[in-house]
């Protein structure tokens, strides 16, 4: 009877393990139909598509790292492998140097700007005006330089006189009180400001670009030859030329051209390292023209024309913190 039972037990059991093993097997069969299916529908895309090139995959690209060149930490430059590339061809467009446009500034941009209000009597000691016989009255009128800068004013001066060392007679009204090589009163003095102002006498015969070229040739050779005799530390100015009354005699000195001179000048100081002064703008009238209260005969100056050049010039020194500024002007610092 107990065997029996067994036997009636152990036949569902059999069934059952039957069917798991018939299952499993048809599992396995349907993964290798899968498979075989994959493999025979990749061979198909691959044999259409086989004649056709293949797409570049983009090349992955290291935050930091621009192909060679190496983004650099604060500090330090960056490093170019310049064998592989070079900045020129990085960016979506390749500058040349015809598409680069420099801009050039315009003179009343290069002119110092005011910086407030000098002491002369502490200032002017240790400066030197030098130019023609504009220059020159700065010893004869009553002014803030009248015996405190040394004025080293030479009548029909040009600067190739100054660059070759010609000798020339100083006068205060119409007696000489100094014949002398400029360049050798500079070496004499030591100033620690040069202001240059030179042009009616190289411009008034003659209006040909031959001469103007002379003219600005010879004023750079005047810069460097100061620089090379004082060292680098000296303020060298140049100061623009003064106009004329309107209808001036000599047509050569007129102011269009005279503030086309002034442009150059202002270039001229930015080039080397000098401060432009736009003297023109502080002698001109609402015309354009020299404020004829400055002036007597159309050109030179007068009293109230000096004094008027000279406060431009005490208001337009470049900002240092030791300048001698007056009481209640800007940037004064009791001592």
């Amino acid at each position: 009877m107990a065997q029996s039972y067994r036997r009636a037990g152990a036949s569902p059991r059999a069934n059952q393990q039957k069917k798991a093993q018939q299952r499993v097997l048809a599992f396995l069969v349907l993964f290798l139909m899968v498979v075989l299916l994959s493999g025979v529908i990749t061979w198909v895309i691959q044999l259409f598509q086989g004649d056709q090139p293949q797409a570049e995959m983009p090349e992955l690209v290291t935050p930091g790292i621009v192909g060679s060149v190496l983004a650099p930490l604060p500090g330090e430059h960056p490093v170019v492998d310049e064998t592989v590339h070079q900045f020129e061809n990085i960016g979506p467009v390749q500058q040349t140097g015809e598409a680069v446009q420099l801009q050039t500034l315009d003179a009343d941009r290069i002119a110092l700007p005011e910086n407030g209000l000098v002491d002369s009597t502490k200032y002017l000691p240790d400066v030197v005006f030098l130019g023609d016989s504009v220059t020159e009255g700065l010893d004869l009128y009553e002014s803030p330089a009248l015996g405190v800068a040394t004025v080293c004013g030479y009548r029909g001066a040009v600067p190739s006189d100054i660059v070759n060392r010609k000798t020339m007679n100083r006068y205060r009204s119409e007696t000489v009180v100094a014949t002398e090589v400029a360049l050798d009163v500079l070496a004499e003095k030591k100033p620690k400001a040069v202001y240059l102002m030179f042009g009616a006498n190289a411009l008034a015969n003659h209006a040909d670009d031959s001469v103007e070229k002379g003219y600005f040739g010879y004023y750079q050779q005047m810069i460097l030859a100061i620089r090379e005799l004082l060292g680098d530390e000296v303020d060298i100015y140049i100061q623009s030329m003064t106009p004329v009354v309107q209808g001036y005699a000599n047509t050569n000195l007129n102011n269009d051209r005279i503030k086309r001179i002034n442009e150059q000048l202002a270039q001229l100081a930015t080039q080397n390292g000098c401060y432009y002064l736009d003297v023109y703008s502080a002698l001109e009238d609402e015309t354009g023209a020299l404020n004829p209260d400055y002036s007597t005969e159309g050109l030179h100056l007068n009293a109230a024309g000096y004094q008027a050049w000279m406060d431009y010039l005490l208001r337009h020194v470049a900002y240092d913190s030791s300048l001698p500024f007056v009481m209640g002007s800007t940037y004064y610092r009791a001592s």
